[in-house]
């Protein structure tokens, strides 16, 4: 039986209050200094969280050694915390910013592909991780391109998982509860939606492995079944940081299921392809990604081979899809 924890709902009920609270302040604030206010939010975390501090610390060691870039791991691992407080306070503040406010802020590399497929309305299942402001790249794709349904999983508050879906949706996004969603980002795409994921954190085993800084990641298979399943394209990109208040989004890979192949060997290509991607851009921007997140968690079958992008990928079950 699991712990029994009286006071959850009442602690649960708290964090929620103090989020609603903080999205208020976020909203009555200039931009750049609300985003000054998250990095000070950011800077509290990594004083306190202490085992997220060493989680941080232990995975980008082992990617990237201890001096990424020439800086010491510690001091990166201080910056990715002020730079997760920095994004989420400006998430909660973007419903006060109109979305030409939003798209004034930041500059568009590469996404030629992007716009052929709003203009025919098709579309396409938009994939990036938590790297930089990966809220204001949802937010910012809508405003350029139009409908974005996001695929997520619920919080473990609900009050702030309500919340949170509320703040999407006051600047047009939808969200699909993950356990539902392959059906319903299948018929999103098809009517032509972008619907976007994140599919870099631990996928358990439900996943497939594919490397990942040298090491084999358990990693969400969905994104690939959807697009292969929609017939879709898929749009990888990130959006980084270019000063203050000022940020560039960049399409890092635009790939095609091929429906010759069979159906696990393809679902194999094109996440390693967008893992792979995703790794690039946190190699050129250490301090921007999630390394508080034990992304290798989950070991790989005994059988598994060594991941590479041209070897036969091990076994992936289907993912149950709820009638």
């Amino acid at each position: 039986m699991g712990r029994r924890r009286p006071f959850r709902p009442l602690r649960q009920g708290l964090e929620a209050l103090a989020l609603r609270g903080l999205g208020f302040i976020a909203r009555i604030l200039p931009f750049e200094i609300a985003s000054d206010l998250g990095a000070l939010v950011g800077r509290g975390a990594h004083a306190i969280l202490a085992r997220r501090r060493a989680i941080a610390r232990e995975n980008l060691t082992r990617a990237l050694g201890p001096d990424p870039g020439g800086v010491p791991a510690a001091i990166v691992v201080r910056r990715v915390f002020e730079q997760i407080g920095r994004s989420f306070v400006e998430f909660l503040a973007l419903p006060a910013q109109s979305p030409e406010q939003i798209l004034a802020r930041i500059d568009f590399e590469g996404f030629e592909p992007a716009a052929a497929l709003a203009r025919e309305g098709r579309g396409a299942v938009l994939l990036t991780g938590h790297f930089g402001n990966w809220e204001l790249f949802g937010a910012a794709m809508r405003a350029r391109y139009g409908s974005v349904k996001y695929v997520l999983p619920h919080q473990t508050n609900p009050g702030s998982d309500v919340y949170l879906n509320e703040v999407r949706a006051k600047l047009g996004i939808d969200a699909i509860p993950i356990g539902l969603g392959m059906r319903n980002a299948v018929r999103s795409l098809r009517e032509g939606t972008f619907v976007a994921m994140l599919p870099d954190q631990d996928a358990r085993g439900i996943g497939v492995h594919v490397e990942f800084f040298g090491r084999l990641a358990s990693t969400p298979s969905g994104p690939a079944r959807i697009a292969m399943s929609a017939d879709a394209t898929i749009l990888t990109g990130v959006l980084e940081r270019a000063g203050r208040g000022r940020f560039r989004a960049r399409m890092l890979r635009v790939l095609t299921p091929d429906p010759k192949r069979a159906r696990d060997e393809e679902v194999y290509r094109l996440t390693a392809d967008v893992t792979r991607a995703l790794e690039e851009a946190i190699r050129e921007r250490p301090d921007h990604w999630y390394w508080i997140h034990r992304r290798w968690k989950t070991p790989p079958p005994q059988s598994a081979p060594v991941a590479s992008p041209v070897s036969s990928p091990p076994a992936v079950p289907e993912p149950a899809v709820r009638k």
